[in-house]
C-alpha cells in the first residue's frame, strides 16, 4: 500500500471520527481500548484476549488452494467452545455495527442481499476499480495510486467470497481514506486486530443484525439463511454465532 496525503474533508459524526481515532492508534495488533474498555473490565469476552480467532473471521484471509477440508467444520471447531453463548460487543465492535449500518441507510436498503452496487454510495474520491484475478496467497488486495483505488479479488474465489471478500477491502479503504492505521501485511503481526475489524465490517454490512434475526426467525436453516444473505456459510455461522442464534 502506497500511502498518499488524505484529501477527504467530507464532515462526519463524532461517532465515526472516534472510531478512526481508535483504528489510526497504535499497531493494531490489539483492540485500541483494551485498557479502559468497561466490558472487558466488567467480565466481558474478549477478542483480544483470544488472538487464536483472529485468522480472518470471515473467512477472508489466507488461500489455502489445495485443502478439500471442509471451512465451516474447521470454523466451527474453532469457534464453537472458546466463543460465549451471550457476546455482548464492546465499544470498538458496536461503531462498526454504526458504519455499516451508515451505509445500508445512505443506499435505502432494507432486505438481503446487498450488492456490489452498494459501492456508489461510499463516495470515495477519485474512485475504486474492482480486478478478478487468480491470487495464490489470499482471496484480496487493494491498493492506493494517483488516480484512485485498486482492489484485487481472488476470481478463482464463489462469488460468495468474493463479496465478503470485496467489503473487508472497502474497509480498507474507508480507514486509510480517514485515518492512518496499520493493516496486516504477510508475515507479520501488527495490524492483525484491525484485519479482523475489517472481516467484522464486512459481516455487519452483508448480514445486519435486524436483517439476520427477521430471517433466522422463519428460516432457521444455515444453508438457506446463506443464500438469501449470498454469503458463504462460514460468514452465515460466524455471524449467527456472535449474535447468539445459534
Amino acid at each position: 500500500m502506497q500511502d498518499k496525503k488524505n484529501t477527504n474533508t467530507d464532515k462526519i459524526p463524532e461517532w465515526e471520527s472516534r472510531l478512526w481515532s481508535y483504528i489510526s492508534g497504535g499497531d493494531g495488533t490489539i483492540c485500541p481500548i483494551y485498557d479502559e474498555c468497561q466490558t472487558r473490565v466488567n467480565g466481558g469476552w474478549c477478542f483480544s484476549d483470544n488472538k487464536e480467532l483472529f485468522s480472518g473471521s470471515y473467512g477472508t484471509h489466507a488461500v489455502d488452494s489445495d485443502s478439500n477440508v471442509d471451512e465451516l467444520v474447521v470454523f466451527r471447531s474453532l469457534f464453537e467452545h472458546k466463543f460465549p453463548s451471550e457476546w455482548k460487543p464492546c465499544p470498538i465492535f458496536q461503531l462498526i455495527e454504526n458504519l455499516a449500518d451508515k451505509y445500508l441507510n445512505k443506499a435505502k436498503l432494507d432486505q438481503p442481499p446487498v450488492t456490489e452496487d452498494l459501492l456508489r454510495h461510499f463516495n470515495i474520491n477519485p474512485g475504486i476499480e474492482i480486478r478478478r484475478l487468480p491470487l495464490k496467497a489470499y482471496h484480496g488486495a487493494v491498493w492506493q495510486l494517483e488516480d484512485g483505488w485498486i482492489i484485487h479479488i481472488n476470481r478463482e474465489d464463489k462469488p460468495e467470497r468474493q463479496r465478503v471478500t470485496l467489503f473487508h477491502e472497502i474497509f480498507h479503504i474507508l480507514a486509510h481514506w480517514r485515518g492512518n492505521p496499520v493493516f496486516r501485511k504477510r508475515g507479520v503481526e501488527e495490524g492483525l486486530f484491525n484485519e479482523m475489524l475489517a472481516d467484522f465490517f464486512a459481516g455487519c454490512l452483508l448480514m445486519p443484525e435486524s436483517w439476520v434475526r427477521e430471517k433466522w426467525t422463519d428460516i432457521k436453516d444455515l444453508k438457506q439463511m446463506a443464500e438469501v444473505f449470498q454469503v458463504t456459510e462460514v460468514s452465515m455461522w460466524i455471524r449467527l454465532k456472535t449474535m447468539g442464534l445459534v
